[in-house]
């Protein structure tokens, strides 16, 4: 296997530099496919006001179980087998997914064969294009399955609250976001945005889908607070940590997004849990 080459583990370099020994490290990147260990313990969930925006509002103290997330994001490299024989196998997808699957004719990720995408398509690149059935489908296929809402927050920030992976404060040289590169960099080119249990990339480059539907009600409902009315129109999927082209608020730890499940943009991607 080979090693992570120290630049990559050096904030001080040149973020030029840093994605270069990426991109020359390529398919022997020994980083896709490592899990990391958060053990079973409480957090900080949420924001109160005014930081952030509604559906994270209260915050609330929240308890995970032991679990395993992935080091990165899901890369192009990883994905190429389910490309190969997950998009047939209907063992792997839910009824919603394989039907969508089937009324889409769907068999690769949207970009998958897109010339103009094809420089940031290199097999350490993070995985874009899938829809949320699609997310799903491969975890399944990979023996894993999409974190909880819960367990990416618990594992983007820690216990203690924070606003970033790294802290209080902003920086942009610890994370792919708008302002910088207008397209995704290879995964883990930020060590300084590595969070308190270890993760790379979870703020910035790109969005993660996680299991669960979206409540914009459900930290008020947590907190057993009276609910908003009319009730949100269902069917959307959660997805946290922001993207390249996401403004900064966007990528901190306590901010929800969400997208209908057949959603497959340039900047949503998928990180794997167990």
């Amino acid at each position: 296997m080979s090693s992570v080459p120290p630049v990559l583990e050096d904030p001080a370099a040149p973020l030029e530099e840093r994605v270069a020994a990426a991109r020359a490290l390529g398919d022997r990147d020994p980083r896709p496919g490592t899990f990391l260990r958060v053990p079973a313990g409480e957090f900080w969930r949420g924001s109160d006001p005014p930081e952030g925006e509604p559906p994270e509002q209260p915050r609330l103290r929240a308890r995970t179980a032991a679990f395993e997330i992935g080091l990165v994001p899901v890369t192009v490299g990883e994905f190429a087998d389910f490309v190969r024989r997950g998009y047939l196998d209907r063992a792997v997808w839910s009824e919603a997914g394989w039907d969508w699957r089937e009324r889409s004719r769907v068999d690769r990720p949207r970009f998958w064969e897109d010339e103009a995408w094809q420089a940031y398509q290199a097999p350490n690149q993070p995985l874009v294009g899938a829809s949320w059935y699609e997310a799903d489908a491969y975890a399944r296929f990979a023996g894993a399955r999409l974190p909880t809402e819960a367990e990416w927050e618990r594992a983007a920030r820690g216990e203690d609250g924070r606003r970033y992976p790294w802290g209080e404060d902003w920086d942009p040289a610890r994370a792919a976001a708008r302002g910088g590169p207008r397209h995704t960099l290879p995964v883990g080119c930020f060590p300084s945005g590595r969070s308190p249990h270890g993760l790379l990339d979870a703020a910035g480059n790109v969005w993660e889908w996680v299991a669960d539907p979206f409540d914009p009600d459900l930290h008020r409902k947590l907190r057993g607070l009276s609910v908003r009315q009319p009730a949100p129109a269902p069917g959307l999927r959660v997805a946290r940590g922001g993207a390249w082209n996401a403004h900064p608020p966007q990528l901190r730890c306590a901010n929800r997004n969400a997208w209908p499940p057949d959603a497959r943009y340039s900047n949503i991607g998928l990180r794997l849990a167990r």
